[in-house]
């Protein structure tokens, strides 16, 4: 289920995510997300709105099994506590869901925005990844490991409020939703009610941590020879750039690439555990 929904809500997300990391890191891109696609288009072609997928392709597969994983853990133990209800719980273990899967997430998305601004930034050079990762930390003959560690983890701290705010809201909400309609008798919670729950509370969750997404893109959008740039900095940078309505850019887009990659993650788990509850009932 794990590596379904990786793989198949990581296409189907890509490219709008490619239009977001640009619109939330060059001013210049903050208009309507068609002029984006268009410049994008005309200039390179289709394939490289798919520009750094491989690290989140490997990535999601690893995420997913660690996002569900804990949030199931952690529920199950949190129910138990006398200071905490069911809805709750829920939101708890989405919270601690999210900051284990941003220990996943900061150096995967480092490499993969950083792929996807070399769209416009390395014309004449060679841009794959492997190359990328060489001029980045092989600029002195070797690889330095301490080095590529606080690169790799970059905006780290903004990532653990974008993944705690997102996966408290989506998986937390999620849960409340899909528990008081499976508690309904009259309701049969067919795969067309989870694609339906999980798009609402992804949309929901990813607007909550929006914010928190372009101060992290802000931060990860340097390379490893640019002076760092802290979240206070960078947060100061984005407001002064247009106010509030400056940390939203790319905001419909990139919601609409949440729902996509949420609802296909959820129905391949659903289904999976199916599947795996119907085998276990026919032996």
């Amino acid at each position: 289920g794990s590596v379904t929904a990786g793989c198949f809500s990581t296409i189907l997300g890509h490219p709008l995510d490619t239009l977001k990391v640009h619109q939330q890191t060059k001013p210049q891109f903050s208009s309507a997300s068609s002029l984006q696609v268009a410049r994008i288009l005309a200039k390179d072609g289709v394939f490289q709105l798919f520009r750094g997928i491989g690290p989140p392709m490997a990535n999601q597969i690893l995420m997913n099994t660690v996002m569900f994983s804990v949030f199931n853990q952690v529920k199950k133990h949190a129910n138990g506590s006398p200071y905490l209800n069911e809805t709750a719980a829920a939101f708890f273990a989405g919270l601690f869901s999210g900051f284990a899967t941003a220990c996943l997430s900061t150096p995967a998305d480092w490499i993969k925005i950083q792929a996807q601004i070399s769209l416009t930034e390395t014309a004449g050079k060679r841009t794959d990844i492997a190359s990328m990762l060489r001029r980045e930390f092989g600029k002195t003959g070797s690889f330095q490991f301490d080095t590529m560690t606080r690169t790799l983890y970059r905006g780290h701290v903004a990532n653990l409020g974008r993944e705690g705010v997102f996966t408290m809201v989506y998986l937390g909400l999620y849960d409340r939703i899909y528990h008081h309609q499976k508690s309904d008798a009259s309701n049969n919670h067919d795969m067309v009610s989870v694609a339906l729950i999980s798009s609402f509370t992804g949309a929901c969750a990813w607007i909550c941590n929006y914010p928190f997404d372009t101060i992290k893109s802000v931060q990860q959008a340097r390379s490893s020879g640019d002076k760092k740039i802290t979240m206070t900095s960078a947060t100061q940078s984005i407001y002064k750039s247009g106010g509030i309505r400056a940390f939203f850019r790319g905001v419909g887009p990139s919601t609409l690439r949440a729902m996509m990659v949420t609802s296909s993650r959820m129905l391949a788990y659903e289904k999976t555990l199916q599947l795996l509850s119907t085998t276990d009932t026919s032996e």
